[in-house]
């Protein structure tokens, strides 16, 4: 018995091949070979005042400007241009933003989708928290956020600095790592502190720093918890 005769590939059938391999070559030259760097940055240490609208009070004190302006001259001594400086529209991150700004010869943009919240959390605090409908909107904003931030670049690497809190700040490593949002509460987070995730081409991240503090001495850093011992401040 003869064997299956082979048929020359038609017109037809070649061009549907080519269609396709240019399908996907496109598809990969779109997704190009840049890395996108996220800078999540705490804004620096501020006068408290919780009756008070965060939006208009609750600035920097003179130990948070310094700890912005050690870091904005930080970031200018790296390299490689910086493509966007945000801030949350809070008073705090404005004010740290624009100190950053100053030293990176950029303006900042605002965006309230990165202000401070409570999302939902395994190991809620004991007593009266946030409303569910309060921590229903915060985490539609965060993940609003993220979804807009950490997206591949285009071609070339990117570096975006986001200036913001530390709730949003743990919500997010959490979530560019892959585990629970809810965990948020057993990360710490120091002022002006500087945390850099990485978002690879195919979108999977990589959390290259979190918490990098080396650009402040010790006894001018201020943390949202108990700190790394060397340091008894919390703010």
């Amino acid at each position: 018995m003869r064997g299956a005769e082979r048929r020359p590939c038609t017109g037809r059938a070649w061009l549907a091949g080519a269609a396709l391999l240019a399908l996907v070559a496109g598809k990969a030259s779109a997704a190009g070979d840049g890395v996108r760097f996220v800078y999540l940055i705490r804004h620096g240490d501020y006068t408290r005042d919780a009756n008070a609208d965060d939006t208009k009070a609750n600035g920097l004190n003179e130990l948070g400007k310094l700890q912005a302006d050690l870091l904005g001259k930080r970031l200018a001594a790296l390299g490689g241009p910086i493509h966007a400086l945000v801030s949350s529209d809070f008073t705090r991150a404005r004010e740290t933003a624009d100190v950053i700004g100053r030293a990176l010869g950029l303006t900042p943009t605002r965006d309230a989708r990165i202000h401070e919240c409570v999302p939902r959390e395994s190991d809620p605090r004991p007593g009266a928290g946030p409303e569910p409908s309060d921590q229903a909107a915060c985490e539609s904003n965060l993940a609003a956020a993220y979804a807009s931030y950490f997206r591949p670049a285009p071609a070339n690497d990117e570096r975006d600095v986001l200036v913001c809190h530390g709730n949003v700040i743990r919500w997010m490593v959490r979530k560019a790592l892959g585990v629970s949002t809810t965990g948020w509460r057993s990360l710490d987070v120091a002022n002006a502190a500087l945390t850099v995730i990485a978002v690879r081409p195919d979108g999977t991240t990589s959390l290259i720093s979190f918490n990098d503090v080396g650009h402040l001495p010790p006894e001018r850093q201020t943390w949202l918890g108990p700190g790394p011992g060397w340091t008894r401040t919390a703010r």
